[in-house]
Formats: C-alpha cells, sequence, structure tokens
C-alpha cells in the first residue's frame, strides 16, 4: 500500500485469517466514513465486501489478485498489481446496480443448475486449492451426466414453464472469464438480465458450449432471455445456486434489485455496452 501513501491517501491494512474477516472489517471502514475499501483478492473476495458497502457512501476498489478475477476483466482493470494501482489512483468513480439472491448481494451474476452444482462439488473437494483447473475438472466430469430441472420462473410479470439445464441471472456480462451468458447485461440500467439455457440432448450441449465461448449469435437459439428488477425462480426439487462463484444453497430463489447502491472504482474509459453512459 506504500504507493498510495505516496500519493498521499491515508492507509489503513487488514489482513484476512477466516471467512467473514473481510466483511467485519468493511462494516468498520463504513462506520468510520472511510472513502475506500479496497479488496485485495477474487471475486469471491470483492462479494464478501460489497455486502458492507451496498447504500454506502464508500466506493469498492480492486486489486485482483484471485483465480479468475471476473469483475477486474469484465472492467478493465489490469490483473498485475501496478496496473490495477494505476486504476485505484487514477481512475472514474462510478455509481452501479447490484443485485440480491435470497439476501445476499452480487456483483456480478447468479448460477443456477449445472455451475451452482460444479461450485458446491469443488467446494467439499480438495479440487478447491487448485484454483481454475478444479472448476474445469469438474465441469468436464459432470456435463455430460448431469440432468435437466423442471422450472417455473416469474420475470416482472412473465411466467416461463420449462426444463432447464441452467439458469443464469447476470448484473454484468462476463461469466468466468470467458463466457457472456448474460451479453446484454448493463450494471447501471435498473435491471437484471436472465438466460434460461433449456433442455438438450446430451450430443447437443457441445454445440451450446461451443456458441457461447465463440459468441456466436445462434447461442439465442438454446436460451430464453430476459429483463426485469424482480425474478422468482421455483424448482421442483432443489437445485444448486452459485452466487459470484462461490456455491450458495439451493432454490427456490428470489431476486431483487438495488439501483446504483455502490460506489466503484473503474478504469475512466468504459468497456463498450456496460454503462448507459459513457
Amino acid at each position: 500500500m506504500v504507493f498510495l501513501r505516496d500519493y498521499g491517501w491515508e492507509v489503513e491494512l487488514k489482513l484476512t485469517h477466516a471467512i467473514g474477516d473481510a466483511r467485519f472489517y468493511t462494516r468498520e471502514a463504513v462506520a468510520n466514513r472511510f472513502d475506500v475499501v479496497i479488496a485485495a483478492g477474487g471475486d469471491g473476495t470483492i462479494n464478501e465486501v460489497i455486502q458492507e458497502l451496498v447504500g454506502s457512501e464508500t466506493a469498492l476498489g480492486v486489486l485482483p489478485t484471485g483465480t479468475a478475477n471476473v469483475w477486474a476483466r469484465e472492467m478493465g482493470i489490469p490483473l498485475d498489481i501496478a496496473g490495477a494501482s494505476e486504476i485505484l489512483t487514477y481512475g472514474r468513480t462510478r455509481r452501479i446496480d447490484v443485485g440480491s439472491v435470497n439476501g445476499r448481494y452480487f456483483l456480478l451474476m447468479v448460477g443456477i443448475g449445472f455451475d451452482g452444482e460444479v461450485a458446491r462439488v469443488v467446494e467439499r473437494k480438495f479440487l478447491k486449492r487448485l484454483g481454475i483447473v478444479g472448476y474445469l475438472l469438474v465441469s468436464f466430469w459432470l456435463s455430460f451426466g448431469y440432468d435437466s430441472f423442471a422450472v417455473n420462473a416469474r420475470i416482472g410479470e412473465q411466467e416461463i414453464k420449462t426444463r432447464a439445464l441452467q439458469i443464469v441471472v447476470g448484473n454484468t456480462q462476463l461469466y468466468g472469464g470467458a463466457v457472456k451468458f448474460t451479453w446484454q447485461a448493463q450494471c447501471d440500467d435498473g435491471l437484471l438480465d436472465v438466460c434460461i439455457v433449456r433442455k438438450r440432448s446430451k450430443f447437443r450441449r457441445i454445440f451450446i458450449v461451443l456458441d457461447f465461448l465463440l459468441r456466436r449469435k445462434q447461442r439465442s437459439q438454446w436460451v430464453s432471455y430476459d429483463k426485469s428488477a424482480t425474478i422468482e425462480v421455483q424448482t421442483r426439487k432443489p437445485v444448486a445456486i452459485q452466487v459470484d462463484g462461490d456455491s450458495c444453497g439451493n432454490t427456490p430463489a428470489t431476486f431483487t434489485m438495488a439501483p446504483r447502491a455502490l460506489k466503484v472504482i473503474v478504469p475512466r474509459r468504459a468497456p463498450k455496452g456496460l454503462f448507459t453512459e459513457d
């Protein structure tokens, strides 16, 4: 944090040792009216921090040192410490929306179904220590055996009944650092984007994956895509949920939106399409 002091910042360094520490320190920072809380970690650490930042005047800054660093990649924050430090000192403060699922805030996205099961399996196994490799191994292992599930989704005033492999509710576009399920999402439009990947045969799942990885327009043929500030998802049996990459219980799931409730420090030049205003 020496570089921040060189720019005239008054800095307090807090080290986390267990889940909940980041949230505790952030709560203290907000109570003491700190201008910025800098999360040095990955998307899971950021998610913990925002639980206390939402609705406050304390901004979120990021030094990406995690596994996927989806938030940093999405916003164009460099993944090296020197580059990310420049964003903290010369970047721009914006207000963005924050989604909530079953009372937990999320910055990026929520996955229900296949990826929720992957997150749960990885969390229970030693594979989490392998980082992104662990997620890839579990994803491959589960990919052809995972069954679709019956879902009843209320998206605003619209009701959808179908069988799905995956539901992604996104506040931003990028998923896992490479794929865009919610490719139309804007993080300050007051709406959540919902992508429901419908049931397909095990063979056709290969084409779904390719269409999303290559960001082909054909991906729209596999999904239902909507926007709303409120969403409810009911399933016949409990289905796993992940929030910003971490396992977080099962369905049912109730989503709401907190419009422009979080201040974030991001690059001055906004990534195309992510904000309603440049």
